[in-house]
């Protein structure tokens, strides 16, 4: 934890700086357009008295194939400004094009203190904001967030969006320490700090052991169920689970949740591997029907492997299964490990042989099974509930317009210099 807040100042030194006014805070980020993924921070965040919160998100967004539209805020205290966006979808560029025609009005209007891109920094939205933060409102404050944790060298004018909005960030966010080491390699020497993503820790709950079991008994799960949870694509690692599933007893038993291209070599391969008996492909859930699945499993399984363009940036089921009190055996894949921490095991990526011993070893202790869903449990209240996040993003708000402020106050007293 303390590593995630080492460059965040404390939350009294933040009260004080913020106390004889509200922050006015315009957040960027079609990531809110979703109660799964990103609108609970920012009702999180509306929760704060000195905040004044604005999010703009796009009227519709392209999401891994499918259209979808804003969900709504629910009692929270803040505009959520849908905009009209432009290009969201430009094949080879997919949305990484999109802009809003109306942000210099709502600058404008609105006059944010702080400008939080919840955008990568080579998207021509970060670009845009910078560009008209320099032309409208200088003493404004662009804090840039990225989970990017490969250093890619993109294509025109992507490089450039990328170069750009860096220098003009006042505070870089990344969502893990190596999206951070990238950000330092590619030249950023501003503040920064690590702030993670986060989990509903209401509705991702541990179960009782009498709704465990019932649950147990109407899908039909028996032995050691272990689960894999999310996309059905070949960085996943899910032929590796297939795998390592064969080499364990016949008691162990493998749930797939999800979708994607994959599925029917998942099906083929299993088939192959003469364990199509005890493997189940439940095909994709909404979120509300996770909680319950993720905690009738006795371990959940993350098995990414890093590939060229792509390694895990931080694997959000990780605190969902973790929220239930189920442990995680994940890879070394990218950010796996620091996620995990000590709620579960960690093995090489692509060693099926490593993660099956690492199956077994949840197999054969049910006491250590439960240990380490606890400590997963534990690990999320500390650090990844949305509320701890929230938190986390308002020092750095009060720190960034801290400095806006003393930037307004210079120039007043060159103005009256003069």
């Amino acid at each position: 934890m303390s590593r995630l807040c080492e460059h965040l100042p404390s939350l009294g030194h933040a009260t004080a700086i913020a106390a004889s006014r509200r922050l006015r805070i315009l957040m960027i980020s079609h990531t809110c357009q979703s109660r799964s993924e990103g609108l609970p921070k920012a009702e999180q965040l509306s929760s704060f008295a000195d905040l004044q919160l604005r999010v703009i998100v796009p009227d519709r967004w392209r999401h891994y194939g499918r259209w979808r539209q804003p969900d709504h805020p629910v009692d929270a205290n803040y505009e959520q400004e849908i905009g009209a966006v432009a290009l969201p979808w430009m094949g080879p560029a997919q949305s990484y094009l999109h802009l809003y025609p109306r942000l210099k009005r709502t600058l404008l209007e609105f006059r944010p203190d702080v400008i939080d891109l919840w955008e990568e920094p080579w998207c021509l939205v970060s670009a845009q904001a910078c560009w008209l933060r320099n032309r409208l409102l200088p003493n404004t404050k662009i804090i840039a967030e990225t989970e990017q944790n490969i250093r890619k060298m993109l294509p025109p004018p992507f490089g450039w969006f990328r170069s750009y909005t860096l220098a003009n960030a006042d505070f870089a966010v990344a969502r893990s320490g190596g999206a951070l080491n990238v950000l330092r390699e590619l030249g950023y020497r501003g503040e920064a700090a690590v702030v993670p993503n986060a989990v509903d820790a209401e509705l991702f709950h541990p179960l009782t052991p009498e709704r465990r079991e019932a649950i147990r008994r109407e899908l039909g799960w028996s032995g050691l169920v272990v689960g894999c949870v999310g996309r059905l694509v070949e960085e996943k690692g899910l032929m590796d689970v297939l795998q390592a599933v064969a080499s364990c007893p016949n008691d162990v038993r493998l749930v797939i949740v999800g979708d994607g291209p994959l599925e029917k070599r998942l099906r083929k391969r299993a088939a192959a591997l003469l364990i199509d008996n005890r493997v189940s492909l439940l095909g994709s859930r909404a979120a509300k029907e996770l909680p319950p699945l993720l905690g009738a499993m006795d371990a959940m399984v993350l098995a990414s492997r890093t590939t060229r363009r792509w390694k895990e940036q931080f694997g959000r089921v990780i605190i969902e299964a973790h929220a239930c009190g189920t442990p995680v055996i994940g890879s070394n894949s990218g950010a796996i490990p620091d996620v995990v921490g000590q709620g579960g095991i960690i093995f090489p990526e692509g060693d099926t042989a490593a993660l099956s011993q690492a199956i077994l070893a949840v197999r054969h202790d049910a006491a250590r099974r439960e240990r380490l869903g606890q400590i997963g449990r534990q690990q999320v209240e500390a650090r990844y509930t949305w509320l701890r996040v929230a938190e986390q993003m308002r020092k750095i708000y009060v720190a960034a317009s801290d400095g806006a402020r003393r930037d307004s106050d210079a120039g007043r007293s060159v103005g009256a210099g003069h």
